[in-house]
């Protein structure tokens, strides 16, 4: 019998971070069991709801439905989690991939769509968050006292920043608690 085969992750030349998105097509209605799965794995992910009227005994009601039902975006690094690991997540079904390979989705996209989503965790996580380009200060751990500036989201808890260290930038990943917008 033949070992089973799995899609490949793309593979990114010049990368300081391995983590990219991508989609999981989940079993019917187990979004939430598979969301607490991977979260219980230190996987994060995104569920995009968006609220809709529908009418219920003849009145308009706003009501909550996924944007996408059956879809759940994950960011992980396949170097680190293998695919075996996602697939066998309880409530996953497939994880989404185009020929051998695992297929990233972009994360302008996915951060377009956590922009555009106001439920309260999108909200909690993307409302104070600087644009790309502002100076922040960072206020917790070693380069406490540094500013720098904001470069992108790095998942829905970091964010990556360029900080300028004896006459270098580099780019880092930086808790989204540890740092604030100056103003």
């Amino acid at each position: 019998m033949a070992p089973l085969s799995y899609p490949r992750a793309r593979q990114h030349e010049h990368t300081h971070n391995m983590k990219k998105w991508y989609l999981a097509y989940c079993k019917p209605k187990e979004e939430a069991r598979a969301r607490a799965h991977l979260d219980a794995q230190g996987i994060e992910s995104y569920y995009p709801m968006v609220e809709i009227e529908k009418l219920r005994r003849g009145k308009r009601v706003p009501v909550r439905e996924p944007m996408f039902p059956n879809y759940l975006f994950i960011f992980v690094d396949l170097e680190e989690v293998t695919p075996v690991t996602l697939k066998s997540t309880r409530g996953i079904s497939r994880i989404i991939h185009f020929g051998s390979e695992w297929t990233p989705i972009s994360s302008k996209l996915v951060y377009q769509l956590m922009s555009r989503d106001d439920s309260d965790e999108a909200r909690a996580s993307y409302a104070n968050l600087p644009c790309s380009g502002d100076k922040v200060l960072i206020e917790e751990g070693p380069l406490a006292g540094f500013e720098a500036i904001y470069m992108e989201p790095d998942g829905e808890k970091r964010a990556i920043l360029l900080v300028s260290l004896l006459n270098r930038e580099t780019t880092s990943s930086f808790d989204n608690h540890t740092f604030r917008r100056l103003d």
